[in-house]
């Protein structure tokens, strides 16, 4: 990330398996300052894609300690993979693994599913002793058709970004698009638009057959025409970087580049929603006696709390960002944070409907009150810029985000993680308390989870900090001994499952890939069962 100190990314990599207890209690920080974070570039700056090396990509990889628990099975790119102890399992390329792990869950069934990148969708049956891998062979679909037709098969790729188990033997699946998916449906008059770049990416529901083989219902991501007010057809969405299923509400939370869509869990295709209470909210009538309907192919996109960067006057000169952080609220609204800004999406809440159709469900109503510009109080500037709105920020006033994860506490209090600037505390109402894990080595932050047997916070780091936890008593601790090498690596997403003594929590660490990107340390799955 341009703006970022990179010269000491590796500094202190030796002390990784130090208890991070000296630190103290849990200090909240005063605001930080509004020191630009971000290059010269007019746009927020691209974030690294998961497992690119780290700055400093010349230097060396951090040396392992000896005596860090790493004298296991040895990965594909030499990296050893620590041995099994009586809180961590770990599963790497030797058990059938994917080379690099994006995401890791579980469905109802007990079947834990990884996010393999390149690799695809991989399986852990209970009682297995190795992972099985599916592919474009096996019916996965990181793309939709385009008027009536496939585009261009023979460009198909494949990444699997994200994973997110629902019952048993189903899994929902998120997908990268292909480079520029997201501008490319928008070029001008008479220049050629590719559907297949366009129409990559979105998300899959895939169901495990008893004979080991999957069903596969595509989630098309995208408003088709008379769907949305303005537009006559949109393809904004396409790379899937977080799912989130809310079982009490029957809904999915697609966090993808661009914003935030929705989608039933139980769709089986088809053009129609199957809900009708949502159909219901989701449709309205303007003037002309036109039949508006949101709820389009088992899907409702999308939401994003832009703000405006220079003149403001066209949708072009709106910052949105990727949304990597989602957490639903016990009332139903959900907290989602972007590159530029979080907000309360409050789409069971809202209190007035589009013409009278009341609330909840309506996906139009509750946008407004984040988007809107009367709605700023609910766009929340986590490290703030140097100006507020309504001033639009110039260039050289932004500090974005960079929001990589987000998480409800029991209190209703929300942690945010950013991949630049550490964690911020949100109050219930979404004011900012404080600030935490600010230093140059710990600020780099891509994943979080609450842990559903204590209440404490893991933490999951970009570069070289491995897992911290964050414990109710404000006590910080390190899980990088027994981690060994695997602390170097990204962790790209932790879950969590079950309650109590019998919970478990998943860890995904990516992978390291060098210069040319070739990966040079494949990543793997940790299961942990301890307290």
């Amino acid at each position: 990330m341009s703006g970022l100190e990179q010269g000491k990314w590796w500094a202190g990599v030796l002390g990784l398996t130090l208890l991070l207890s000296c630190h103290g209690g849990e200090q909240l920080q005063s605001p930080p300052s509004t020191d630009d974070g971000i290059g010269d570039e007019n746009e927020p700056p691209p974030l690294e894609q998961p497992g690119d090396p780290p700055p400093g990509e010349g230097e060396d990889p951090p040396p392992v300690e000896p005596d860090a628990g790493t004298n296991g099975p040895v990965g594909d790119g030499g990296e050893p993979i620590p041995q099994d102890n009586a809180s961590w399992r770990f599963w790497g390329t030797a058990e059938g693994g994917p080379r690099e792990v994006l995401g890791v869950t579980q469905d109802e069934g007990g079947n834990i599913w990884v996010a393999g990148g390149e690799d695809g969708l991989c399986l852990l049956r209970p009682g297995a002793t190795a992972l099985r891998c599916y592919t474009l062979a096996d019916g996965l679909k990181p793309w939709a058709p385009w008027k009536g037709k496939d585009p261009a098969p023979e460009a198909r790729y494949l990444k699997v970004l994200s994973v997110t188990g629902g019952p048993a033997d189903t899994v929902f699946v998120g997908y990268e698009g292909r480079p520029n998916c997201e501008s490319e449906f928008y070029k001008a008059p008479g220049v050629f638009e590719d559907p297949a770049i366009f129409k990559s990416g979105d998300a899959d529901r895939v169901e495990l057959q008893a004979d080991g083989t999957l069903r596969v219902v595509h989630y098309d991501l995208h408003s088709p025409a008379h769907s949305v007010p303005g537009y006559g057809h949109r393809e904004k969405l396409c790379s899937v970087n977080r799912i989130v299923w809310d079982k009490a509400r029957n809904s999915l939370w697609f966090a993808s580049n661009h914003g935030l869509a929705w989608g039933e869990p139980d769709y089986q295709g088809g053009e129609a929603c199957s809900n009708a209470e949502v159909v219901a909210a989701n449709a309205w009538v303007y003037t002309g006696g036109e039949q508006r309907q949101r709820c389009k192919f088992g899907v409702m996109e999308h939401i994003h709390p832009a703000i405006a960067m220079g003149d403001g006057t066209s949708e072009d000169s709106r910052l949105a960002g990727d949304v990597w952080g989602v957490a639903v609220r016990p009332d139903g609204d959900v907290w989602l944070g972007t590159h530029i800004r979080t907000t309360r999406f409050k789409i069971m809440t809202n209190a007035v409907g589009h013409e009278g159709t009341g609330a909840p469900w309506n996906f139009e109503a509750a946008r407004k009150q984040s988007e809107e510009k009367k709605h700023r109080a609910n766009r929340i500037d986590l490290w703030p810029d140097a100006v507020a709105e309504p001033q639009y920020p110039t260039h050289a006033q932004r500090k974005d985000d960079l929001v990589s994860d987000l998480v409800l506490m029991p209190d209703g209090t929300v942690w945010v993680s950013s991949f630049a600037w550490g964690l911020a505390k949100l109050n219930d109402a979404g004011l900012v308390t404080g600030y935490l894990l600010e230093g140059d080595g710990d600020r780099n932050i891509s994943s979080l989870e609450l842990d559903s047997r204590d209440g404490s916070l893991w933490v999951g780091h970009r570069w070289g900090r491995g897992l911290t936890r964050l414990h109710p008593d404000g006590q910080l601790s390190s899980h990088n001994r027994e981690l060994g090498g695997l602390s170097a690596l990204p962790v790209w997403d932790i879950q969590m499952v079950g309650s109590g003594d019998t919970r478990k929590v998943l860890v995904a660490f990516s992978a390291q890939r060098d210069a040319a990107g070739t990966i040079v340390r494949p990543g793997a799955i940790g299961i942990y069962s301890g307290k």
